[in-house]
């Protein structure tokens, strides 16, 4: 047993991280400025200096879910004050972070194209992602992205040139580029061809997130530390295996009206979150919630592990 001041500040793995920033403690979302882009998967980060370096005015974000590329970027880009680079998975954390039309330009160098149906969601084409690029744009904003694979950006042209507030505005091969990235000048010089697509925003269109949504679960009767103690180590998994959840250690309070916090760890196909979920007394029951200083995002798992643990207690 773990013993606890719930009064104290009690802080929980954050579920993504800017390592580099001027400024501290930020929390979703983001600030921008007057003008403000994004790279999502930025590799080694070689393009995304270079470009942060070439365009001082702007604000440049960069997103990378592998931690070897975030620290490759970083240490080519020590003292630079206009780029910001967020280690996550731009897949879920994409519209958490930023507020509706309020970026001016995104943009991907040659994505993995995920040819197996199996990992169709994990593409540019998948409607969730889509429609984050599509509400976090400015009205006129531009998505650009670079293939080398002919198939994909044929896909990628007919799937975000026939959504709703995405239209193509340019489309061209081997488009001359002041700076260019180390596969795509290996690529040319081998005569392979590049496919640079270009689509512009053109009307307003917003998504739902989840750091506005909240959980509540009563329990109508008592629950003692044995009935949280039993959580322990306890996990599951919805049907189709993409969403996971595992309990850990638990804290309770030293006051005579016991509270609980429930270490939780969740999986949503890969996108892993540590929180707190926090079992308090409430009326003649008790309470199942995130804990407020867990800053988690209330994706499947998250909502499958409150229920679970409710269920269970």
């Amino acid at each position: 047993m773990d013993i606890l001041d719930l009064t104290a500040t009690t802080q929980a793995r954050p579920q993504y991280k800017i390592i580099i920033s001027s400024q501290s403690g930020l929390s979703t979302p983001l600030p921008v400025k007057n003008h403000t882009e994004l790279e999502i998967g930025f590799g080694n980060g070689e393009f995304t200096v270079q470009y942060a370096k070439a365009n001082p005015e702007i604000l440049l974000y960069g997103i990378e879910i592998s931690q070897s590329c975030v620290l490759r970027c970083a240490r080519r880009a020590a003292n630079l004050d206009n780029l910001k680079i967020i280690n996550t998975d731009a897949r879920y954390m994409l519209r958490e972070l930023f507020e509706d039309e309020t970026l001016d330009k995104i943009f991907m160098q040659f994505p993995c194209p995920w040819s197996s149906n199996k990992q169709a969601h994990r593409r540019v084409t998948a409607k969730d992602f889509s429609d984050g690029l599509a509400a976090v744009l400015k009205i006129g904003g531009k998505f650009e992205v670079l293939t080398d694979d002919e198939n994909y950006s044929e896909e990628v042209k007919g799937v975000l040139g026939g959504h709703e507030a995405l239209e193509l505005s340019e489309f061209e091969i081997n488009p001359s580029r002041k700076i260019t990235t180390k596969y795509e000048r290996k690529w040319l010089e081998e005569g392979k061809k590049i496919f640079r697509l270009v689509f512009t925003k053109t009307k307003s269109f917003t998504v739902s997130r989840r750091t506005s949504q909240e959980m509540h679960i009563k329990i109508d009767h008592k629950i003692t530390e044995k009935d949280i103690a039993a959580l322990k180590n306890i996990s599951g998994k919805d049907e189709n295996k993409k969403s996971y959840w595992r309990f850990g250690k638990y804290f309770v309070s030293s006051d005579d009206e016991k509270k609980f916090l429930l270490e939780t760890l969740t999986s949503d196909d890969e996108f892993e979150q540590r929180f707190y979920i926090n079992i308090s007394p409430r009326d003649e029951g008790f309470l199942v919630r995130l804990d407020k200083t867990s800053d988690a995002f209330l994706t499947p798992a998250v909502r499958l592990a409150l229920n679970d643990a409710a269920m269970k207690l």
